[in-house]
């Protein structure tokens, strides 16, 4: 945990190096920006450091800067994270955290190079895999990492139009929405509204043939989407790691491919019969553009003229597309030189325009797949491997969006394994092109989603004065009181205390001036004099363990003590006090640790203890695992070098131990009582509502049966007298 503060001299470090891949320094990036801009790209990049390192666990991998626009990746070969230097200028600072946390899981816990390459090459399968595991990694790091929930909510409002955006690059190159990849999409959406606690409803504008696949296999992607390790096992097991990625991977392939592969095979019958319309587009360009004489004789007898009138329009309006679009960019290009538009100048291509198959019946859909299944074995194969080419190429597309691009896919292992090094020339930079109207229009294009990325964050602001603001509200009173009451305590007790050991002060210490003399200590040797002790808040360390069970819920438990945990937050923070709070059921929740200043962040994050207690999912909050989360608790507070170190608990139940925290090594009374005698530290165990005498049966120093109505009141008066008689516990 030492090494987190270290991303700034790694970062120094890496801005002088050349990266032997580019030829390009960070420093050469830098200079393309103001000061001011420097300044605010390499903050946040120091910040985004730490966290790829403290998610990812992998210390030695730099954080680097990329060429501005060329956006984010992961070097497999140098091990290398690059971020785009646009994004962190634009881009706000949570939308970044989520990124590189999300990113830093997948180096953490995604693990697919076990999976045979002929499997993960089949057309859909990485996509399934990648819709499916970026749940499953979402779900691994808010659950270790609490602040990257708040987080992961605005990234995915931000991110809400990323299927629409590849809606449209899929009608684009393949002229039809593929089903597999709206099933894949389904199954994203489905978790986010699980995560935000909505109703499990799939969308009722699916195909019907999307919502059966949906339907069948979302149990078994749900099941999939938990499977990961814990926090405590990732840090120990890299096998631990890989056996919950092989759990996850089975149950995808042989729970949901085979449903899934339904659709794959329905979405390259449609491409097989678009890339036989693709030819018949090219060969009408070769005979001159004159309608009819590119469509085979055998589908002309299958249609009749109504039909064959339909798909000569299609064709038509294609080409008529493909030709615009070929204008555009030769104009775009500086060639404003004409020519007849049904012809091919020398070394031009034309292959060819999607037709948007919506806009035929299905009557005439359904005898173009007739035509092309009684075609001969060399053409019906020639057309099969053009099909999926066209689906895996959208495909690799998508997935670099939303995979893992910290794990190492089994592609990218085996071209790691078959690399060579870089060939004689390589390292030289594109000379720089000028702007076209087309790169105009991107950037214009460019700041209009800008804009609508910073009105949703304004949005989802304006939106959250959040929960912490609302509670903090009502215990505002019981907040200055307290701080107020403590301050004087500390003002009072710099004023009357005093340190020996100085040789000058302010008065003689006689007992130690005696016991010097006696030894042959002279006056001018003399360390008996004293000074005013300046005893500060620092002395302190107080970790506040909260039990966020599924009992918590009852009789306004949680709303009472998420109060309570409120005024101490924010006095003890007010008081330079260092201070963690932590929740626990069956795993640990950080919402504050020690070192942390108490930030708008982390008052957001703190909203997580109402949600957690009533968040079922996959059973957490039926445990309080009391024993494991006070000895997890107590080894955080030993790395504190402060005088005093104090642990509450809150809780309203005995333990009710998980699978994973059982036997005696996790024993309540055990654990306590270990504590008590061989550490520094201090407990106080508080019963939260009635019925819970049993706390004081656990913890000696302890108060039970509070008033839920009482806590806040409660836990001032506990603080104040921990501070002020800490020696009576």
């Amino acid at each position: 945990m030492k090494n987190m503060g270290f991303g700034e001299p790694k970062y120094e470090v890496a801005l002088e190096s050349k990266d032997r891949f580019r030829g390009i320094s960070e420093k050469d990036i830098l200079d393309q920006f103001s000061e001011k801009e420097q300044i605010e790209i390499k903050y946040k990049q120091r910040v985004l450091s730490s966290l790829a390192y403290f998610v990812g666990k992998d210390f030695e991998i730099p954080v680097e800067l990329n060429d501005p626009g060329a956006g984010w990746h992961w070097d497999f070969k140098a091990n290398k994270i690059r971020i785009d230097p646009k994004d962190l200028l634009e881009k706000p600072l949570d939308y970044l955290r989520f990124v590189i946390s999300h990113e830093g899981g997948h180096r953490r816990i995604s693990r697919t190079d076990f999976i045979p390459l002929e499997t993960w090459s089949q057309p859909g399968f990485s996509f399934m895999m990648n819709a499916i595991e970026d749940p499953r990694d979402n779900n691994f790091v808010a659950e270790n990492y609490p602040k990257f929930r708040e987080q992961m909510d605005l990234a995915y409002n931000l991110d809400l139009d990323l299927e629409n955006k590849y809606k449209e690059k899929a009608k684009e190159k393949l002229g039809y929405q593929p089903k597999f990849m709206q099933a894949g999409f389904e199954y994203i959406k489905l978790w986010f509204r699980e995560q935000k606690g909505e109703q499990r409803e799939i969308s009722q504008d699916l195909p019907k043939e999307v919502r059966e696949v949906v339907e069948k296999t979302i149990d078994s992607a749900k099941d999939s989407w938990w499977r990961y390790p814990s926090r405590k096992e990732a840090d120990e097991s890299e096998d631990t790691i890989g056996k919950y990625a092989q759990v996850s991977y089975e149950i995808n392939r042989d729970e949901i491919w085979s449903e899934f592969k339904r659709l794959v095979e329905e979405d390259l019958q449609d491409q097989k019969m678009q890339e036989l319309m693709k030819d018949m587009q090219q060969q009408q360009q070769k005979q001159g553009g004159e309608q009819g004489q590119s469509m085979p004789q055998e589908l002309k007898d299958k249609l009749t003229p109504e039909e064959q009138k339909e798909l000569e329009e299609a064709l038509e309006k294609a080409m008529e597309e493909m030709k615009e679009k070929q204008d555009g960019e030769k104009k775009d290009n500086g060639d404003e030189q004409g020519g007849n538009p049904d012809e091919i100048s020398q070394g031009e291509t034309f292959s060819g325009r999607p037709i948007e198959l919506d806009s035929l019946s299905e009557e005439l859909k359904q005898k173009i797949k007739e035509y092309v299944e009684s075609l001969p074995a060399d053409k019906k194969k020639e057309l099969q491997e053009k099909a999926e080419k066209e689906i895996k190429t959208l495909e690799k597309e998508i997935n670099e969006e939303i995979e893992g691009k910290l794990s190492e896919n089994p592609e990218k292992k085996q071209a790691k394994d078959e690399s060579e090094k870089p060939k004689e020339g390589t390292e030289k930079l594109e000379e720089e092109k000028p702007k076209t109207d087309l790169d105009k229009e991107k950037e214009k294009q460019r700041q209009k989603d800008l804009q609508k990325y910073k009105d949703i964050l304004e949005k989802s602001l304006e939106k959250d004065v959040n929960v912490y603001e609302e509670y903090r509200k009502d215990v505002l009173p019981i907040i200055e009181r307290l701080e107020n009451d403590l301050r004087d305590i500390f003002v009072a007790r710099r004023a009357s205390r005093w340190q020996s050991g100085f040789r000058t002060g302010k008065r003689i210490d006689i007992k130690t001036r005696i016991q010097e003399k006696a030894k042959g200590v002279s006056a001018v040797e003399s360390k008996a004099w004293q000074k005013r002790e300046l005893p500060s808040e620092k002395d302190y360390a107080i970790s506040i363990l909260v039990d966020l069970s599924g009992s918590m819920s009852r009789g306004g438990k949680i709303q009472e003590t998420f109060k309570a945990l409120i005024v101490l937050t924010e006095v003890l923070n007010k008081l330079s006090i260092k201070t963690e709070i932590l929740g626990f059921n069956d795993r640990l929740y950080e919402y504050q640790t020690f070192g942390e200043n108490l930030s708008r962040e982390i008052r957001e994050n703190m909203g997580g203890v109402l949600r957690e207690v009533d968040n079922h999912q996959g059973g957490r909050a039926d445990f309080n695992d009391d024993g494991w989360a006070l000895q997890e608790t107590s080894k955080r507070l030993a790395t504190q070098k402060s005088t005093e170190k104090f642990i509450m608990v809150l809780s309203d139940g005995v333990p009710e131990e998980s699978n994973q925290h059982k036997g005696a090594e996790f024993d309540l009374d055990r654990i306590v009582n270990h504590i008590m005698q061989e550490s520094d530290q201090k407990i106080i165990g508080l019963g939260i509502g009635a019925d819970t005498k049993h706390v004081e049966k656990f913890y000696p120093n302890s108060l039970a049966n509070i008033d839920v109505k009482e806590m806040a009141e409660k836990l001032a008066g506990i603080i104040k007298e921990m501070i002020v008689n800490y020696q009576n516990f």
